[in-house]
């Protein structure tokens, strides 16, 4: 790559694989710990970018809106997904579209073509924009559509956005905790999905995240991720600063871009799905599709 051109240290490590881990490297990471089959989320600094604006600080916030709330989302997210001023300003559809660089829509369909009228479909967390009402309708009436979200004021957003649709459910919940993604009463879904949610958690939520999707569905049960991937190819410029936006920005991301999103899987669960997978953007964004064996 640019042969016969001299490049400079920093710009040789940009340019490589371990170059991107080491110029990424997050300030906060989740640690693994042999003990316990999901490991644990230890913060090692509170020096983070999304932790240094005073709109982001958690304090400041009226505690309805932090209660409960993992502490990786006060810590980091705080100034995109808990702060109600900064939310409100952020869940449009021209911003997720910004964010994505203009890949959101074609992302969408990619989801939607996975839910057929009728069918009961759950969403894993709550995304800015237009997907949660899309995905009301396509889903419809005769179906039975749900949202859960680990953040108070993300499920007060959803819930604005079924509000006049009925077969529509939003709860408050943990997607850790499998009760939270298929109640012990109801039965499987159809479809389970989760729009750029993972690379939002620690990694070992991304295994109890993974592993709870795929329990929720029923036999012949579709579960689509929709996230980052990567590297992107060499022509595509995200290649050579989406490193530093996760760095100060993303700190659980770039993990997908060394490893597969079934790679989180229980290897037996693993066995009963069909796995496949579509690059969009450039190789920055990736659709995974899991179908259950019937």
């Amino acid at each position: 790559f640019f042969s016969g051109v001299r490049m400079s240290a920093f710009a040789k490590r940009a340019f490589t694989r371990s170059g991107y881990q080491a110029l990424a490297n997050p300030v906060w990471r989740s640690r693994v710990n042999p003990a316990t089959p999901f490991g644990v989320y230890r913060a090692q600094s509170t020096s983070t970018a999304a932790s240094s604006s005073p709109l982001a600080r958690p304090e400041q916030l009226d505690a309805k809106f932090t209660k409960d709330v993992p502490d990786y989302m006060t810590d980091i997210y705080t100034w995109a997904y808990v702060n109600p001023t900064n939310v409100k300003l952020l869940d449009s559809q021209l911003v997720v579209d910004v964010l994505l660089f203009f890949n959101a829509r074609a992302l969408e369909r990619a989801v939607l073509a996975h839910l057929d009228p009728g069918c009961k479909a759950i969403q894993v967390g709550h995304t800015h924009g237009g997907l949660v009402p899309k995905a009301a309708q396509q889903v419809g009436p005769q179906g039975d559509f749900s949202v859960v979200d680990v953040t108070p004021i993300q499920v007060q957003h959803a819930e604005e956005k079924v509000k006049d649709s009925p077969w529509c459910k939003v709860r408050l919940g943990d997607a850790c905790i499998p009760e939270m993604i298929l109640p012990a009463d109801e039965t499987p879904h159809d479809v389970a999905y989760a729009f750029m949610i993972l690379h939002e958690v620690p990694d070992y939520r991304k295994y109890q995240i993974v592993n709870n999707m795929l329990k929720s569905v029923r036999k012949g049960g579709t579960v689509v991720w929709v996230e980052y991937h990567g590297p992107p190819y060499w022509y595509n410029p995200t290649r050579y600063f989406m490193p530093f936006v996760f760095k100060w920005l993303e700190p659980f991301a770039l993990v997908l871009w060394d490893r597969e999103i079934e790679s989180f899987a229980d290897e037996e669960l693993k066995k009963q799905f069909k796995w496949s997978k579509e690059v969009y953007g450039g190789n920055l964004y990736q659709v995974v599709v899991a179908k259950h064996i019937e």
